[in-house]
């Protein structure tokens, strides 16, 4: 990208406001024709000590390149203001020079065709121009270079964001003086299906700020573990923005939440986001059936996209097509990872003698979006390897799963142990109920969905005995106790073991990154340096060395744990979840549950 060339110096003029706020000048005429640049002085001196430089286009149509410099003395703050004469910078037109001003601030393109009055569609037409101009190849770039260059066009706009402000307060004009400024906004129809929200603000220090975009489910099935990871991500920005950003920038978190579970609704927020010039996008846990799409979306956007989901489908894909998807990351194993760590896990219980099966027969019910026949064989040949016998495979749906079939089938195989995957706990809580009312004896293990918050209180005594696994989760090491802490201290209630503390650590790593490029619009970089980093976080190690550009799953695809996620196991125990594996980290030892009786 190019830098900015100054015009010619065909007319300068200097304006000195004193401690005593007397105005000096050499050319009384040009600032009395031009009182509003005598105000930026005054207003430069009550800032206190700072540079500021941009363009500013007097009444008569002549742009002028502005540098206002204030100091401190013994008697106090000195302004001096130095107008030259200038062109738009870049070769830009007047009219692409008010756009890339408003681009610059965060406003959309409709917010810009209102404020210029114009069509969004000359709007579009602009922004293409400025980008070729500026040889940037996003509006984010776009928008950086030209914060980073001072090449904004004064006064801003009310909608200027708060990484410039100390430039918007010193130019506003005179009629904007005695309004406030609204807050930033969104486009003014909202996104399709949700709403935005901004972090709160740090001092601003006149660096454009990070934007990061995250879209979680607003309704539905996944809305409590949404909300975990909404306020994990919340306390990593707040701490992030209270020890003065990232690099001195900001970061602004941009939320937003779809309700319903379709393509459309999806797709529509991850082209809000896009409007948006986000640096970054994180992703809730969306339906399965409508991820990829999602995640193809944002890829063409070349934004880091991080998200926690497990489907096979995701990595693949990014596996197969590193070209398009080389920007996408995902912080823990596939599902699969849970077939082998349900036969691990079973060994464990047997050879230490903490569990003595009835039989050797073990069932698996499968999601069926994430399981195919291969799969199958994989997991029939590890069983028989280690002694077991897997009878029976089970695909079942996410939602509407005929539990009382479903069970009848289980019992007439009255295997051993049980494994079931679901994410929807009300699916999981009707299969438990269906098994109780059959009086199993069978050991069930599931997966996930007992880490969001208060799992084991909604569940009552139907969860006793469950165990059940994460390929990413909280160790209640130090580094997961202090995220804990603060989550407690900020919410009042517990944050559950997974999906808070993986978005807290979601955005430290991104800032760990942008932090070590120092130019988050340069996405390339930015996913060079995630790709390339171990991150330590709350929820353990972080490195994206798998396949699919996910993170690595111990001991599954290492025995470095310093580099992979453990595969945590718990039960039930007493109504709280307990660690029983792996035996390093084990907070107790596993309890043979007993038959539930009748009801």
């Amino acid at each position: 990208m190019r830098a900015v060339t100054g015009g010619g110096a065909e007319f300068q003029a200097r304006v000195v406001v004193d401690a005593g706020r007397r105005v000096l000048t050499g050319d009384a005429a040009f600032f009395t024709r031009n009182r509003s640049l005598v105000d930026h002085a005054r207003r430069a001196t009550a800032e206190g000590p700072a540079v500021l430089r941009y363009y500013w286009r007097s009444a008569d149509g002549v742009l002028f390149r502005v540098t206002v410099e204030t100091s401190d003395t013994e008697r106090g703050p000195v302004s001096g203001l130095h107008a030259e004469r200038s062109e738009p910078p870049w070769g830009l037109t007047s009219r692409e020079h008010e756009a890339l001003t408003c681009v610059a601030v965060g406003m959309t393109n409709p917010e810009i065709a209102g404020h210029l009055g114009c069509a969004a569609r000359t709007v579009a037409t602009h922004v293409e121009h400025i980008l070729a101009k500026l040889g940037a190849p996003s509006r984010a770039a776009a928008a950086a270079l030209a914060v980073a260059e001072d090449a904004l066009l004064a006064p801003l706009p009310r909608w200027a964001g708060s990484g410039i402000t100390a430039v918007a307060r010193v130019t506003r004009d005179q009629d904007d003086a005695a309004e406030p400024a609204p807050p930033p906004t969104t486009d003014r129809s909202g996104p399709p299906s949700g709403t935005v929200h901004r972090s709160s603000a740090t001092r601003s220090t006149g660096r454009r700020p990070i934007r990061l975009g995250a879209i979680y489910p607003l309704d539905g099935p996944r809305r409590f573990d949404a909300l975990a990871m909404r306020r994990g991500a919340a306390i990593a920005v707040d701490e992030l923005n209270a020890r003065g950003g990232i690099g001195g920038r900001r970061l602004d978190h941009l939320v937003t939440e779809v309700s319903g579970d379709s393509d459309a609704d999806f797709l529509a927020a991850v082209d809000h986001l896009r409007a948006h010039n986000v640096d970054a996008i994180t992703l809730g846990n969306v339906s399965p059936r409508h991820h990829l799409g999602a995640i193809t979306l944002a890829a063409e956007y070349r934004a880091p996209l991080i998200h926690s989901m497990v489907s096979p489908d995701i990595t693949e894909h990014v596996h197969d097509n590193p070209g398009v998807l080389g920007q996408t990351f995902q912080v823990c194993a596939t599902e699969t990872a849970y077939l082998s760590g349900f036969v691990r896990t079973l060994d464990l219980l047997t050879g230490s003698g903490q569990w003595n099966p009835p039989n050797r027969r073990l069932v698996a019910l499968v999601r069926e979006g994430g399981h195919d026949a291969g799969h199958g064989v994989v997991l029939d040949e590890l069983a028989a390897t280690h002694g077991w016998d897997l009878v029976t495979v089970l695909p079942i749906p996410d939602t509407g799963v005929p539990w009382p079939d479903v069970v009848a089938s289980v019992q007439r195989d009255d295997p051993a142990a049980v494994f079931v995957c679901t994410y929807v706990e009300e699916e999981l809580r009707r299969f438990l109920q269906e098994m109780r009312k059959a009086r199993s004896r069978s050991l069930v293990h599931t997966v996930w969905t007992p880490t969001i918050p208060h799992f084991e209180d909604r569940m009552g005594g139907l969860a006793e005995g469950l165990l059940w696994s994460t390929v990413i989760g909280t160790y209640g090491d130090p580094v997961s106790a202090r995220f804990m802490h603060r989550y407690r201290r900020a919410f009042g209630e517990e944050p559950g073991s997974g999906s808070a503390a993986i978005h807290y650590d979601m955005i430290h790593m991104l800032a760990g990154a942008w932090a070590a490029v120092d130019r988050p619009w340069d996405f390339g970089a930015v996913v060079r340096s995630l790709r390339e980093t171990v991150h330590r976080g709350a929820a353990g190690p972080y490195y994206f060395g798998g396949r699919g550009q996910r993170a690595l799953a111990y001991p599954d695809d290492t025995w470095d744990a310093s580099l992979a996620h453990a595969h945590l196991v718990h039960q039930v125990q007493g109504g709280r979840s307990q660690v029983i594996a792996p035996v390093e980290i084990a907070q107790r030892r596993f309890q043979p549950p007993a038959v539930a009786p009748d009801g």
